[in-house]
């Protein structure tokens, strides 16, 4: 019955000596980038963690679901449609887990293009990532932003490859986000 369902959302939930709601937002940490910065990318098809975008959170219940959310802009002379990005639970990669016999890249969500290739220094790409993960835990971890690429190369984060003073040369804001919602 529909009036059941209501009861059982509001009520509070105690799990691992927390008190807390079903569904509901019990803290939210993040970082944000507002300036630039420049990232090498130093080994072509490696797994690496983007330095800065990191957020520890320490959950409050084992049964607690963690929403983590990352926005990127940058730019890169990489092959960029063939760039990949996840997250990283301490050293754990998250993301698509099915096996790869080949070279195929496992993420999340790859880089949204648009631009040609005349124009990759100066059009920024951008990376959207949302991922639920349940860690089971109440220790301390760090989520981080991860990526993997075909090519090595500079990540110009929050701004274009060529920096100029100018309308066609874009700058924006990064962050990474996480979200621990009781379960």
């Amino acid at each position: 019955p529909l009036s059941k369902l209501f009861v059982d959302e509001i009520q509070p939930k105690t799990t691992g000596g927390v008190v807390g709601i079903t569904g509901h937002v019990l803290q939210v940490k993040y970082f944000q980038l507002t300036t630039s910065q420049i990232t090498p990318y130093p080994t072509t098809n490696t797994d690496m963690a983007i330095p800065n975008f990191t957020v520890n959170i320490t959950p409050k219940s084992t049964s607690s679901i963690i929403k983590l959310e990352a926005n990127i802009m940058f730019e890169s002379a990489n092959t960029t449609e063939n760039i990949m990005w996840f997250f990283y639970r301490n050293t754990t990669k998250l993301g698509n887990t099915q096996p790869s016999s080949g070279s195929r890249k496992l993420g999340i969500s790859p880089t949204v293009i648009g631009y040609s290739s005349v124009d990759n220094d100066s059009t920024p790409e951008f990376a959207t990532l949302t991922y639920f993960d349940t860690p089971s835990s109440t220790s301390s971890i760090d989520y981080k932003l991860g990526v993997t690429a075909v090519g090595t190369s500079n990540l110009f984060i929050n701004r274009t490859g060529t920096d100029t003073d100018t309308v066609a040369r874009e700058r924006g804001v990064s962050f990474i986000s996480v979200t621990e919602i009781g379960g």
